[in-house]
């Protein structure tokens, strides 16, 4: 949900300041082009947003941007599979990496490596792989998630504790916190951040998904699976971590007033933090987000977002073409840094270097160095499959029950793969062990 709201920035931003025509929906042959973008809400900067289409309206005279907000990453594949069923389709759509392949799957995008291959030098290969299957091209990367741990440097420095450099540590932070003071968490259990929950697994080696053609693999229930569940369920049980969703008023509360002390997520959570806590300012820092082996500094992304291309896009040449400028090239990558996001683009990323840190550490100089060098890291990939919904669904309310209950994690794990094998063999895939 976080993720989604920080990739939402940029899409909001631009249905704030587009102007032009929108009447006119001529052929790609040359003449004037609307291109009807679906997006989801979030308020951003007006006048950054504008400088964006404005550039854009330069290069592309003929070219109209018009946006829909039509609702987050789930909505918005919903509606978009209505559409395509329907033929009034979109000629562009921002969705979260996780819902691709459920999107290429029931062939409701476009396949655009021929129309986006000047943007490809514009994104490191990592990141390009995130709309990238069977060699084939059905998005353009427009923001990131680097996974980073953000915290209360101020209270850890009153408690005297380290930064955790690994999950091992991280347990033994929470012990000395609680312990310290018992109204204090090291952070909160959210057990509906699915997406939080199948990154740290692929960082602790596991694979949710795999396919070959129309075979699929499922692995949420796997041994390196099972030992992130033990890890939870572990802080959970002795009472280290408050179990309690991210961005409730009672979650908003107590990060303003202290209790809980960090935010195991990605390089958007300090705008998030600050949107809710604006007093706790200059009381934060970020670091790398711990990891299972020592020494160890490979993580997978966790949200962000890409433009791709309905199958029924009636302008899919320009479609491609505003997608890859917003993505890929100098301009459309550093402009986006202005809306809060974390662009995808290489000149984006460089141009974070010698940006102000976020509003919640201003002290912080270095924050955008430790991203840009978590970015680097992030070699581990997380594979998603056509029924992420279904797992998403299956996870987050038994998970949270088990742990305001203290039944097993474990249990919820296997309960999640027998859903999606189900599923999957439900819709006509093959499924192998």
């Amino acid at each position: 949900m976080s993720a989604a709201l920080l990739a939402a920035a940029l899409a909001t931003s631009l249905a704030a300041c587009s102007s032009g025509d929108s009447s006119s929906n001529a052929s790609s042959g040359g003449g004037p082009v609307t291109l009807n973008v679906w997006t989801w809400n979030l308020k951003a900067s007006v006048p950054a947003a504008k400088a964006i289409t404005d550039r854009y309206h330069q290069e592309h005279p003929n070219v109209t941007i018009k946006l829909s907000e039509v609702g987050g990453t789930d909505d918005t594949a919903a509606k978009l599979l209505a559409a395509n069923r329907g033929g009034d389709a979109p000629d562009v759509v921002q969705l979260e990496y996780r819902a691709v392949p459920a999107m290429v799957v029931a062939g409701a995008v476009k396949d655009i490596s021929g129309d986006v291959t000047g943007a490809k030098a514009g994104i490191d290969p990592n990141t390009w792989a995130l709309t990238t299957f069977n060699n084939r091209v059905y998005g353009v990367p427009q923001d990131l998630g680097p996974m980073m741990l953000t915290y209360r440097k101020d209270l850890f420095d009153k408690y005297g504790v380290k930064v955790p450099t690994t999950w091992a540590e991280y347990a033994t932070a929470a012990e000395q916190i609680h312990k310290k003071d018992p109204s204090v968490y090291i952070a909160s259990f959210s057990a509906k951040e699915f997406e939080f929950f199948a990154a740290q697994a692929a960082q602790a080696g596991a694979t949710w998904w795999s396919n070959n053609g129309k075979s699929w693999k499922v692995g949420i229930d796997s041994q390196q699976s099972l030992k992130t569940a033990d890890f939870w369920q572990d802080l959970v049980d002795r009472d280290l971590v408050k179990v309690e969703p991210l961005l409730t008023p009672e979650w908003n509360a107590q990060v303003n007033s202290g209790k809980l002390l960090s935010w195991a997520a990605a390089a958007w959570a300090p705008n998030v933090i600050a949107s809710v806590a604006p007093n706790t300012a200059g009381k934060w820092a970020s670091a790398p987000l711990p990891q299972w082996a020592p020494g160890s500094a490979a993580v997978p992304f966790l949200g962000g977002s890409a433009y791709l291309v309905p199958a029924k896009s009636k302008h899919a040449k320009e479609a491609a073409a505003f997608a890859a400028w917003l993505g890929g090239s100098d301009e459309g990558s550093k402009l986006t840094l202005n809306l809060d996001i974390y662009p995808a683009g290489k000149a984006g990323r460089q141009a974070t270097l010698t940006h102000e840190p976020p509003k919640l550490m201003p002290q912080q100089k270095d924050f955008y160095q430790v991203a840009d060098q978590v970015v680097k890291n992030s070699t581990v990939p997380v594979s998603w499959g056509p029924d992420v919904n279904v797992a998403s669904n299956a996870f987050g309310d038994k998970l949270n029950a088990a742990a305001l209950h203290k039944t097993s994690f474990r249990d919820v794990y296997q309960a999640t793969q027998q859903a999606v094998v189900a599923d999957l063999q439900k819709s006509g895939f093959t499924v192998t062990k």
